[in-house]
C-alpha cells in the first residue's frame, strides 16, 4: 500500500494573507488621504471665502474713498474772505454774527433752494419796472433847544467880527465883550476860535479842497460848490489871479439842510427803473438769487467794480439806487462812489466772499478825500469821513437796512463825523454798535477787514417768502 504526502497549504494561506494585507494597506492609504483631501477641501474653500472677504474689503474701500455729495453752499471757508478796493485781501466778509450751523433737519440745503428756485421761476412776475417811493427820513429824535449855549466858533480867511455876529443872531458888542475884543479893531486871525453865547447855533461849515482842473476859472469853481467867487478869492489870497492846473483851492460852504427839497428828490427817484421779479431766497452765507436783476450801469450815481458780481434781488437794487441818490441830492457830494461785489446772477457762493449768495449784500468803499481820488492803495486818513456816514445815513434812513459792517477801530470816526452833522448821542446809541465792544441792536457794528469799504445788507422784500433774516 502506497502511502501519499498530504499536499501543503502554505501558498494559498499565503495568498490569503497577502491579500488581507493588500486590503489594509489599502484602506490604510486611503484613510491617510482623507485628511489630506479634507484639509485641501477646506483650505480651499478658505481662500475662496478669504478671496471672497477680501473682494468684498476692496469694495468697502472703494465706497468709502468715493466723495460724498458737495453742497457749495453751506461749506465753511478758513482764511482771508474779503478783499479791498486797492486789491488787498480782507480778514472776514460778515457771517460770524449770524450764527449760521450745520443744517439739522437731514435734507439737502442745495436740493431744497434748487426747489424753491424751480417754484418761483414757475409763477408768473407782473410786467413792468418796480417804481421808487420817496423813502421816509429818520430824523433825530431830539426836540430843539431854546436855551442860549456856549459854543466856538473857527475864524475863517477874511471873516469879519460882523459876519460872525450875523451868522449865530448876535449882538457885535456882546460878542466883542465875550472875547475881550475892541469893536473897532478886533484883531482878528484867521483859525481863530471865538465864545458865542447863542440860541439853535447853526452847525459848522464844511471844508473843501478842490484839485483844479485844466482851463477851470474862479467862477467856475464857485459854482461848482455853490460859493461866491469873491469869497472864493478871499480865502486863497496865495493863489494868483488866473488857476493852474492840479493847484489846490480851499473853501468853506454850509452843510445842507436835513430837509432837503423833496420835490427834487423824488424828481431824482422817478428816473430810477428796476425790473420786477428779482428774489432773494435762503440766507445771506446759503442762499440763492432768481431772477437776479443787473445794478444799472449808471456813471452818474456810482462805477461798477465787477459787473459780473453786480447782481442782486429786486428789492436789494432798488434801495441801493435810491440811497445813492438821496446821499448825492442831499450833500452836492461830485466824487466817485465804488459799487464792490453784491452777487452772481444766480446768487450763490463766489470767492472770496463768504456771504452775498442772496443779492442783498453790497460792498461800498468809503468816499474818498479829493486829495485822495484816484490812489489804488488807501488808508483811514484817506477816506472822508463826514462823506461816509452821510452815505450810510442815506441807507438807514430808508429803514430797509439789516445791518452796516464796519470795522470796530474806525467807528469812531464815524461817531465822530455824526455828531459834528448834528445827530444826537440818544440817536447814534441806536445806529453805531462803539463805543460798545459787542453789539446789541445796532444797523452799523463790527465785522473785523472792513477797513476802505463798508457791507450793506439790505433786509428781506415783504414779498420774500423764502428769505431768511439773520437778526
Amino acid at each position: 500500500m502506497q502511502l501519499h504526502s498530504p499536499q501543503p497549504r502554505l501558498p494559498s494561506r499565503l495568498c490569503g494573507l497577502l491579500g488581507l494585507w493588500l486590503a489594509l494597506l489599502l484602506a490604510a492609504v486611503i484613510v491617510g488621504h482623507a485628511p489630506e483631501a479634507a484639509a485641501k477641501t477646506t483650505t480651499s474653500k478658505k481662500s475662496a471665502g478669504g478671496k471672497k472677504k477680501k473682494a468684498s474689503k476692496k469694495q468697502g474701500k472703494k465706497k468709502a474713498a468715493a466723495p460724498s455729495p458737495v453742497v457749495p453752499l453751506s461749506r465753511e471757508v478758513d482764511g482771508p474772505t474779503g478783499v479791498t478796493s486797492g486789491g488787498d485781501l480782507e480778514d472776514e466778509e460778515g457771517e460770524e454774527d449770524e450764527g449760521d450751523g450745520e443744517d439739522t433737519d437731514g435734507g439737502d440745503p442745495m436740493s431744497e433752494l434748487e426747489a424753491i428756485e424751480r417754484e418761483i421761476l414757475a409763477q408768473p412776475i407782473e410786467p413792468g419796472p418796480l417804481l421808487v417811493e420817496l423813502p421816509p427820513v429818520v430824523s433825530d429824535p431830539t426836540p430843539i433847544d431854546n436855551t442860549p449855549r456856549w459854543v466856538k466858533h473857527t475864524l475863517l480867511p477874511g471873516e469879519k467880527l460882523e459876519d460872525v455876529a450875523t451868522r449865530y443872531g448876535v449882538d457885535k458888542q456882546r460878542l466883542a465883550r465875550w472875547n475881550n475884543l475892541t469893536v473897532d479893531k478886533p484883531a482878528l486871525r484867521s483859525g481863530k476860535q471865538l465864545r458865542v453865547h447863542a440860541v439853535n447855533p447853526p452847525p459848522q461849515r464844511e471844508r473843501i479842497e478842490h484839485v483844479v482842473k485844466r482851463g477851470e476859472d474862479w467862477d467856475e469853481v464857485a459854482k461848482e460848490y455853490g460859493v461866491k467867487a469873491d469869497a472864493l478869492r478871499t480865502w486863497n489870497r496865495k493863489l494868483g489871479t488866473t488857476l493852474t492846473s492840479k493847484e489846490k483851492v480851499v473853501l468853506w460852504r454850509e452843510p445842507p439842510a436835513l430837509a432837503a427839497s423833496s420835490a427834487g428828490l423824488a424828481t431824482k427817484l422817478a428816473t430810477i427803473r428796476v425790473p420786477a421779479g428779482g428774489v432773494s431766497i435762503g440766507k445771506p452765507s446759503r442762499g440763492r438769487l432768481v431772477r437776479g436783476v443787473e445794478l444799472p450801469d449808471r456813471p452818474d450815481l456810482y462805477t461798477r467794480r465787477k459787473p459780473e458780481e453786480s447782481w442782486g434781488s429786486s428789492h436789494a437794487i432798488t434801495q441801493l439806487m435810491a440811497a445813492i441818490v438821496r446821499f448825492r441830492h442831499d450833500t452836492g457830494f461830485r466824487r466817485s462812489i465804488v459799487i464792490g461785489g453784491i452777487s452772481r446772477a444766480r446768487g450763490g457762493r463766489f470767492r472770496p466772499h463768504k456771504s452775498h449768495q442772496s443779492g442783498r449784500d453790497i460792498d461800498i468803499r468809503m468816499p474818498l478825500t479829493a486829495a485822495a481820488e484816484g490812489k489804488k492803495h488807501v488808508t483811514a486818513n484817506d477816506i472822508d469821513w463826514k462823506a461816509t456816514w452821510q452815505l450810510m445815513h442815506a441807507f438807514i434812513a430808508a429803514g430797509e437796512t439789516e445791518y452796516i459792517f464796519l470795522d470796530h477801530s474806525l467807528q469812531k470816526r464815524i461817531y465822530k463825523a455824526a455828531r459834528e452833522s448834528g445827530v444826537s448821542k440818544e440817536q447814534l446809541a441806536a445806529w453805531i454798535q462803539w463805543p460798545l465792544k459787542k453789539p446789541k441792536h445796532q444797523v452799523v457794528r463790527h465785522v473785523k477787514g472792513h477797513k476802505v469799504h463798508f457791507h450793506v445788507r439790505v433786509r428781506c422784500a415783504d414779498h420774500e417768502k423764502h428769505c431768511v433774516t439773520t437778526r
